[in-house]
């Protein structure tokens, strides 16, 4: 079968990853398999499937058009759609030939409304953890057109576990409030307070106005920033170190927490309703702390350095048994199974041309930079007003 992964960017956080894990197992499993982008690709190639772009950027309105204009040059059998908005409004658009499938790879509903207002254009639904898909599943006409596969990624060679390892700690969310930053200037704070002597390798990218932030606390010595790398620097960092500090206020699914599981690193995270829970499992594969205690949050770093021995082997076993890219193709090699049974779906705009694109109107954008720049330090600074909005997508 001709597979086709639509995706804006190879820079689109953990899609990126997953789409390429998917289409190395499809072109394993023998599908003439293409990766479609928005943007030209800057890091992605492949020798085994097709890496093709539009060679746009976000918010051209002739996107939808051009997108159309490339299906039809290169006719699909199925075609994935991963949260690229720009590409969205095509669906309905499509061939009765082209079978569809709208991936949903977060939570706040403008990553599945749109899968959802295009329910009858569509053979399925994917959601990337359950988190998600309770998030809409009740909302569908037709429940069974959902299927949940979690997301997988392959993995460097596993690592020695009997090697002694420092109390080192890993944090992966640059700058964003939303994964914690705020959170972990105030728990290295509470750390130092109670003499923890280890270091923070701090992942991700930083304005020179944060940068002065963790400078500021106490024993930043200790602190290493490493901005924006590529993933095998953070495999590498995970591998000699023991606790990754997974402090989203909410996280759809958690794929940086897989990744540094799979290297040994213990998740810490806060005790809240999202993909984390679906990955670890409270004190076996993971300790969390009640939302916004930072006191409670530093016992549980400690205890993870203390008691090290106990986790390691274990979060190792769960990541690389369960979110394997093996392990996430078996449940998209069993839906294409299923969609290719399928009667062909007459779509409700096929053979007229698709408008063009308009971006999503949020008010929010219209406050003054300086007015939402407060707004958004306001609530990441609260973990617990952050996670009640964690649905107000663009804040």
């Amino acid at each position: 079968m001709k597979l086709c992964w639509l995706l804006p960017s190879d820079k689109s956080g953990g899609i990126s990853p997953v789409a390429l894990s998917c289409c190395q197992q499809a072109a394993k499993a023998g599908h003439e398999t293409t990766m479609l982008l928005l943007a030209k690709p800057t890091w992605i190639t492949s020798d085994d499937f097709l890496v093709a772009s539009l060679g746009l950027h976000a918010c051209v309105p002739e996107t939808p058009t051009l997108l159309l204009q490339w299906l039809k040059n290169n006719p699909q059998d199925l075609v994935f759609f991963n949260s690229c908005s720009e590409f969205d409004p095509v669906i309905p658009y499509l061939p009765s030939t082209t079978k569809c499938v709208y991936v949903a790879h977060d939570a706040p509903p403008s990553a599945w409304r749109p899968g959802l207002e295009e329910e009858d254009n569509l053979e399925a639904m994917v959601a990337v953890s359950e988190t998600v898909a309770s998030k809409f599943r009740h909302l569908l006409k037709q429940p069974h057109k959902l299927s949940v596969i979690c997301n997988g990624t392959a993995f460097p060679q596993k690592p020695d576990i009997n090697v002694e390892r420092q109390d080192d700690l890993i944090f992966l969310g640059g700058e964003n409030l939303v994964k914690g930053s705020l959170d972990v200037l105030n728990l290295w704070k509470q750390l130092v307070k109670q003499e923890f002597k280890g270091k923070l390798h701090w992942f991700g990218n930083l304005a020179p106005e944060f940068k002065k932030k963790i400078e500021n606390l106490p024993n930043s010595e200790r602190i290493q920033v490493y901005g924006h790398v590529q993933r095998e620097l953070i495999f590498s960092t995970a591998a000699s170190a023991k606790v990754l500090l997974m402090l989203s206020h909410f996280e759809a699914f958690g794929m940086s927490t897989v990744e540094a599981m799979s290297m040994g690193c213990v998740p810490v995270a806060w005790d809240v309703d999202s993909g984390t829970k679906e990955i670890a499992t409270p004190n076996t594969t993971g300790l969390f702390a009640p939302l916004g205690n930072t006191e409670a949050l530093a016992k549980q770093v400690l205890y993870a350095c203390e008691n090290y021995q106990a986790f390691g082997a274990a979060v190792i076993e769960r990541a690389r048994s369960e979110f394997d890219e093996a392990v996430m193709w078996q449940g998209y090699e069993s839906l294409i199974h299923q969609i290719t049974k399928l009667k062909p779906i007459a779509r409700s705009k096929q053979g007229q041309q698709p408008p063009a694109f308009k971006p999503p109107f949020r008010r929010f954008q219209l406050l003054p930079p300086a007015l939402r720049s407060a707004i958004r330090e306001f609530i990441g600074r609260s973990p617990i007003l952050s996670y009640w909005l964690n649905d107000l997508h663009g804040w």
